[in-house]
């Protein structure tokens, strides 16, 4: 469905239909917009076919026969006499508007309801009656927490509860077998440089949801019951696992060794100060891993990352290595973009002529026992952006630096004053 949906967007592209606004260091489309006269014509074309009515007015006329509904910001009221029996998908993008008590008793056919950033304080009870419900999305809402009633969505396929204070899931929610995607974690920022990623505990038996593409993220609090689960699941796209423990180690590779369509694996241990995760015990990992996240202490790096040919995105954090991991790394044909976060102990890295052929973003945070880098001629041909921080001990920018002919944006921030003296 994703791959689809970008295939359709890149065509919408491709024929001038949809302006590129931002693409990422891997190409993607982030933002895009279309021409004034182009929406025009497209909200004409929508309205004349009843496929689509943006609401902008509670003033507006409104049809019933629409199937497909969004509400924007400029209609902080709905009229309290509206109900659609035809209406199938419904968006609303209006943090600021009032819900009636009976809002939702009128989308008894919804099988899409977006309710990004809306102020909703509690789960309202008739969401639960919607039983065609394919997609659902209480994304930035206020609600804490789910009622077991979720599970009569039988039909729910994606869940999307990010940025939201639900920490604990009802065992309600082992009853949705269609469901391929449950995403519920958000990001805090603490004095420290880092975000910290909080996430949601899930019931014992989500193995039997085992259409799950996408799960994240999970805090499995050294449960290693629930992290040998996670193997069952052999449909995984993405994985995030939260608050492991030195326990965990093997169970997390005998997981990790079951989920051979895995692209996208994030991992935390329970804390920066706790004893050691071992990975190396992983013999045959997912080889089609592009974006791996490793946020734990590690006694060295896992030998098996070098050789994941499509790892297009690696970060590092509090993994406090005591050899290069630029070194280390700098054979990954298709790495993208390299973080290294109070990821090394050590005060030289170093990178080869031909080393990281395709890397366009590196960054060098919190390193702070690093007093050198050095890059070789022939090093890095596409590196971009450079992003370089609270490396206290670093004397100079990264000798070589002047070869890098595709260097665009050299960021620094919270170093010492003769480190910004010499770049003067």
């Amino acid at each position: 469905m994703v791959e689809a949906a970008e295939e359709y967007l890149n065509e919408l592209v491709g024929r001038s239909m949809i302006q590129v606004v931002q693409i990422d260091y891997f190409n993607r489309v982030r933002t895009c917009r279309v021409h004034d006269v182009m929406r025009e014509i497209i909200q004409l074309k929508s309205k004349n076919e009843s496929f689509v009515l943006i609401l902008k007015d509670k003033r507006m006329s409104l049809n019933e026969k629409i199937r497909r509904m969004a509400i924007h910001d400029s209609c902080e009221e709905l009229p309290l006499d509206m109900r659609f029996a035809s209406l199938r998908s419904l968006l609303v993008f209006v943090p600021s508007m009032s819900w009636g008590n009976a809002f939702f008793k009128g989308f008894r056919l919804l099988g899409l309801l977006e309710l990004d950033g809306t102020q909703l304080f509690e789960f309202p009870p008739e969401l639960s009656e919607m039983i065609l419900l394919r997609y659902l999305s209480l994304r930035r809402t206020m609600i804490r927490e789910l009622p077991e009633s979720i599970g009569k969505l039988k039909n729910l396929e994606i869940l999307d509860l990010k940025y939201t204070p639900i920490s604990t899931l009802p065992h309600g929610i082992l009853k949705l077998k269609h469901l391929f995607q449950l995403r519920g974690y958000s990001h805090r920022f603490p004095k420290a440089h880092f975000p910290t990623t909080h996430g949601m505990s899930l019931p014992a038996g989500i193995a039997g949801l085992t259409k799950l593409q996408k799960l994240g993220h999970v805090e499995v609090n050294g449960n290693g019951d629930m992290v040998r689960e996670f193997g069952k699941l052999t449909e995984l796209r993405r994985l995030g696992i939260l608050k492991l423990t030195r326990e965990n180690g093997m169970d997390l590779c005998y997981a990790l060794e079951k989920l051979k369509h895995l692209s996208v694996l994030f991992i935390v241990s329970v804390g920066m100060t706790e004893p050691l995760l071992h990975l190396d015990s992983l013999s045959t990992p997912p080889r089609f891993i592009q974006r791996l996240y490793l946020k734990c202490r590690l006694p060295n790096l896992p030998k098996w990352i070098a050789s994941l040919g499509c790892l297009a995105k690696l970060v590092l954090q509090y993994s406090n290595l005591n050899d290069d991991p630029l070194k280390a790394l700098q054979g990954l044909p298709n790495l993208v973009v390299l973080e290294l976060r109070d990821a090394y102990a050590g005060e030289e890295l170093c990178c080869d002529d031909g080393g990281y052929p395709r890397l366009k973003k590196l960054g060098l945070l919190m390193l702070r026992q690093l007093k050198s880098v050095r890059m070789e001629q022939g090093s890095m041909p596409d590196l971009r952006g450079q992003d370089i921080a609270a490396c206290e001990k670093l004397e100079m920018v990264p000798l070589g630096i002047q070869h890098l002919r595709n260097l665009q944006d050299l960021t620094v921030w919270n170093m010492p004053d003769e480190f910004h003296q010499k770049i003067e």
